[in-house]
């Protein structure tokens, strides 16, 4: 009888854990998606594998005097300015459009638009400039839920092209 309880509190523990929300990982079923994002290196340019890594890796890129010049600027300021400089940049050489290991890391983040992806990159460079936390998870909440809000009013501006409703017998 002891057994059939333990079995039975076992069971059910197992099914409310793994009835819990977890984000799904990304899954692509493009073939040179899947083979990029194995890869640290696309073109001859070396691809970071999380974001302390892009961090480090932005800070050999600028020059101290430029990263100076952003600490007298807001971080929503640096991400609009650098957005089609460094931005761009970012987007084109660590493959965001394609796919990277490190556009799959920000996927599986949640993260899945490429204009996010760089928004939350230049925020958190320039949060590391300014020696402040990181806060990712909360800046990643937020840019998620900008990109819902946007979608949301993008669907209530469509325009119904035509309207069918099923006749009733």
């Amino acid at each position: 009888m002891g057994r059939y309880l333990f079995g039975i509190i076992v069971l059910l523990y197992t099914f409310s854990v793994s009835a819990q929300n977890k984000p799904k990982p990304f899954v692509s079923k493009d073939s040179l998606y899947n083979e990029n994002i194995k890869k640290s290196r696309l073109y001859g340019v070396y691809i970071p594998r999380d974001i302390p890594d892009a961090v480090q890796k932005l800070m050999e890129l600028t020059e101290e005097k430029a990263r100076e010049s952003l600490k007298k600027i807001d971080e929503e300021t640096v991400a609009r300015k650098l957005f089609f400089g460094l931005g761009r940049w970012m987007s084109y050489n660590w493959n965001f459009d394609e796919g990277s290991r490190f556009s799959h890391y920000l996927r599986n983040k949640g993260l899945y638009d490429t204009d996010d992806m760089v928004t939350f990159m230049l925020i958190t460079f320039h949060r590391n400039i300014m020696n402040k936390p990181l806060d990712s998870d909360n800046l990643l909440k937020k840019i998620i839920a900008d990109r819902q809000k946007k979608n949301e009013e993008e669907k209530k501006k469509r325009e119904t092209i035509i309207s069918i409703t099923p006749k009733k017998d």
